[in-house]
């Protein structure tokens, strides 16, 4: 069954299916959802809309960052204990130290749910 999120933004209620988000930033008092070409803009908070995505596909990357892990192409570490991620279509976000430790934890949980192979 398809996981669809309901995104109040432009006086309209947008049906969207998790598969379509790249990727979710604050922006003050709003949040950007990222689709495949559009941003949706809606008043919420991150937090909700992290209660609302599935923590099988989703993970938290910053305090004001959420990627969809099916969106990741790789993952690069950086100084200081920060990774950047670079998603399809080239974006790049950065993966705090703070978030660090789960995202690698999601990643590995996403390969082996996906029956994904790991080359070391």
């Amino acid at each position: 069954m398809t996981r669809r999120v309901l995104i109040k933004s432009d006086k309209k209620i947008h049906f969207v299916r998790e598969q379509e988000i790249n990727f979710v930033e604050a922006a003050g008092n709003y949040v950007h959802v990222s689709l495949g070409g559009d941003t949706l803009f809606t008043r919420s908070s991150l937090n909700r809309l992290e209660a609302l995505l599935s923590t099988e596909r989703f993970v938290r990357i910053h305090r004001s960052a959420i990627v969809n892990m099916d969106r990741i192409c790789h993952v690069e570490p950086q100084a200081g204990g920060e990774y950047l991620l670079t998603l399809d279509g080239g974006k790049q976000l950065k993966a705090s130290r703070r978030h660090v430790c789960q995202l690698l934890k999601s990643l590995r949980g996403h390969v082996q749910q996906n029956n994904l192979v790991a080359a070391d």
